[in-house]
């Protein structure tokens, strides 16, 4: 079970900010991602957490295993490759949901045009 939240943000914002400096640009969405694995790793309660609250912490494993990561010069992703991960994220037939990827998505969102605003030449 795979899934992905995709963060929508201003994209006049990016193209003006990668017109004036390409490597500003690319400065600000390594910094998004990087903000947005903190937000997801600072997300994490303690064990047992309730339903609709980001996991709890017992082992450590999920938590540390998020990590934002470059896919190309204007694009980064955010994620962890351990397998129980989307059963906490969207629940089971026996357990509530524990969101943690969908909320930082959302945050990301929120405050992306932030990030940009600090960076663009007025």
């Amino acid at each position: 079970m795979a899934a992905t939240f995709k963060v929508e943000i201003d994209l006049a914002k990016l193209q003006q900010l990668r017109d004036q400096s390409p490597q500003k640009a690319g400065i600000v969405l390594r910094k998004l991602a990087f903000e947005g694995e903190g937000y997801i790793k600072n997300s994490f309660t303690v064990s047992p957490s309730s339903p609709g609250e980001p996991p709890g912490v017992d082992t450590g494993t999920l938590k540390n295993s998020i990590k934002a990561e470059k896919l190309d010069t204007f694009s980064w992703a955010i994620g962890t490759k351990v397998d129980y991960a989307p059963f906490l994220e969207f629940g089971t037939t026996r357990m509530a949901p524990r969101p943690f990827m969908g909320p930082a998505a959302r945050y990301l969102g929120d405050i992306s045009g932030k990030f940009f605003d600090g960076f663009l030449e007025k």
